[in-house]
Parts: C-alpha cells; sequence; structure tokens
C-alpha cells in the first residue's frame, strides 16, 4: 500500500494564531494552492480519499476530489492537535497570559497537553488507529490519499516510521505540500516528503 498524505492548503486565520481543533475555513490563497497541487495529479486514482472532518481539510480534499470519481471520507482522527483553552489566541497572548501553563507545556509537549487540550502522544495514538485500521481495509498495490494537518502527519510519520514523538518537529509538512510513503513486507518507508507537487517512480 501506498499513503500519500497532504497537508491541507492555507487557512483563513491570521498569522500567529493558534488553529488546532478550531475550524477556520480554507484561504482563497489555500483554495489556489491545492488546485496547483491536484493538477500535477498523473496517476491512476487512488482506491480511497480520506480527509480529517475540519472544514480547511474537507474544503481541500475536495479540490482533490475533483480530479477522481471519489467522495472524501471524513475521520475524526486525522483531525490537527486539540489546543483546548488555547485555541482561536495568538501565541502572542498565550505566552504574555498564560506563560506558566505555556512554559510547562513547552518543555513537555509530547505527554502534556495544552490546557484543555491533548498532548501530542494523544495524537499520535489516535492517528496510529487510523492507520492500522487503514492497513486492514487495504490491500498490496492499493493506493491511498489522505488530507490533513501539520500535526496529524507528524504522528501519522513517527507512528508508520517508528520515530521517537520529540522528532516530530523535525519532519517539515508546508501547506498544500505532499508526503509519499509506502508500506511493503509490513514496513514503511518515505519516497519523497514535503513536496509541492505529486511525483512518481
Amino acid at each position: 500500500m501506498e499513503l500519500i498524505l497532504v497537508r491541507h492548503g492555507g487557512a483563513d486565520a491570521p498569522v500567529g494564531t493558534c488553529v488546532g481543533c478550531s475550524d477556520p475555513p480554507l484561504a482563497v490563497a489555500g483554495f489556489t494552492a491545492m488546485q496547483r497541487l491536484a493538477a500535477g495529479w498523473t496517476a491512476p486514482p487512488p482506491r480511497f480519499l480520506f480527509s480529517s472532518d475540519l472544514r480547511r481539510a474537507q474544503q481541500s480534499a475536495q479540490v482533490l476530489a475533483a480530479r477522481f470519481a471519489l467522495e472524501p471520507l471524513a475521520d475524526a482522527r486525522l483531525r490537527e492537535t486539540d489546543f483546548g483553552e488555547w485555541e482561536g489566541r495568538r501565541w502572542e497572548w498565550v505566552m504574555a497570559n498564560d506563560a506558566g501553563r505555556h512554559r510547562h507545556w513547552a518543555e513537555n509537549w509530547v505527554i502534556q497537553p495544552a490546557p484543555g487540550g491533548e498532548s501530542f502522544a494523544d495524537v499520535v495514538r489516535r492517528t496510529g488507529a487510523w492507520l492500522s485500521a487503514l492497513l486492514a481495509a487495504t490491500r498490496e498495490g492499493d493506493c491511498v490519499l489522505a488530507v490533513a494537518h501539520q500535526g496529524s502527519i507528524r504522528a501519522l510519520l513517527c507512528h508508520a516510521l517508528g520515530l521517537p514523538p520529540a522528532r516530530a518537529p523535525a519532519l517539515r509538512v508546508d501547506p498544500a505540500h505532499a508526503v509519499r510513503i509506502a508500506c511493503r513486507g509490513g514496513q514503511f518507508e518515505v519516497c519523497y516528503s514535503n513536496v509541492p507537487s505529486f511525483q512518481w517512480e
């Protein structure tokens, strides 16, 4: 099975805002970037097209779906990290007005959730459950496309590749960029990472 993970296009939210499970739509520029990405798909359609259930991901998936006779399957397990009480706040505000809790979270973010939210370890667990279910539902040779978020894609990669979650920040995934991994003999390998267009061997 080959799994292509796509980070949604840019969201319509101010730069520096904490946007995890809050639900802004796709920005105009994000829509254009997704159209550019979709135009580069030259292979046969994927067997499945999945999406996070958040608007910016679903709207991005609809752009890709226009190239295939597929309806995106929304799954909440592909959501971005839930930052709880900090959702929708500017990070500057959080650091100035909730400094103690932010400092504790920043030092322990793998296992420490944001107030009222979830930790990165929680995200690894829920995305890992999605990936396990996907492996059970697919067969060798299948291609699956999934539109998700920076945090959930990083978590999926940590789970699939057996990376320590603390390494996640080193895995760059820009908006409207793709990561392609393949499962061969029960082991995942990276085919390409953080590219602005689909690539085929």
